[in-house]
């Protein structure tokens, strides 16, 4: 049996006449590495607060601490569709844990919030606790270096320096070890909690520098490095 195919002359791909359907293959997935990231804004004067980090995707209204609330775009996050869940039939194999701030933070800014903030990674519709620590224990994995002061790194950063999530292969069906999986469909999300502090010095919920003070805000990502499994169109 004898199947057209249509040829594209030059220019005409978009054209109506040949657009054809771009289905999702049953059963056939691409897996690719790619992080997931998602963001943690306050601006100057503001006091920390508690945020949930992947809970505003791509285009969706996210208010920073202090500040007015905007659109978020693909330089704050690369969750599309919904937020806090993968959009059917995509899963993600988080097989590493990081915490970036941006270089230019005062540092006794990027000191408190680093040592305040709890890292709390959860899934489930429960939101059950897979994970938790301390900031400065969570490492950016990357960013600007150089010997000024007024750069600030979160850890060495170099690429391998984030927290692994271990365990084993058989622990999900795609053999690949060391992941916790976030299946489709699946509620997830990163806490970021800096306001249950309570140190030695009577130290609570932290208030950023102001501007006068030479504070510039704060902005931070988590990223959730991993194995990216999509539908094959």
């Amino acid at each position: 049996m004898k199947v057209r195919s249509n040829t594209l002359e030059f220019g005409a791909v978009g054209f109506p006449k040949h657009l054809r359907k771009n289905p999702i293959f049953p059963g056939q997935v691409y897996a690719y590495h790619q992080p997931l990231f998602g963001y943690y804004g306050a601006v100057q004067a503001a006091a920390l607060t508690e945020q949930i980090v992947f809970s505003t995707p791509q285009g969706g209204q996210y208010t920073p601490a202090g500040g007015t609330a905007f659109s978020l775009n693909p330089w704050h996050t690369n969750l599309t569709g919904q937020g806090g869940i993968l959009p059917n039939p995509d899963r993600h194999f988080v097989k590493y844990i990081s915490l970036k701030v941006r270089e230019n933070i005062l540092a006794a800014d990027a000191i408190r919030f680093l040592n305040d903030v709890l890292v709390v990674f959860f899934m489930g519709s429960s939101a059950t606790e897979y994970w938790r620590s301390h900031g400065v224990k969570v490492p950016a994995a990357g960013g600007v270096f150089g010997f000024s002061s007024a750069i600030i790194s979160n850890g060495i950063p170099k690429t391998d320096n984030q927290v692994p999530f271990w365990g084993p292969a058989e622990m999900n069906n795609m053999g690949i070890p060391g992941a916790e999986v976030i299946e489709q469909g699946q509620n997830f999300g990163v806490t970021l909690d800096p306001t249950k502090v309570r140190d030695n010095a009577g130290n609570t919920t932290y208030t950023l520098a102001t501007t006068a003070a030479g504070g510039v805000g704060l902005d931070a990502h988590v990223y959730l490095d991993g194995i990216r499994v999509r539908g094959t169109q």
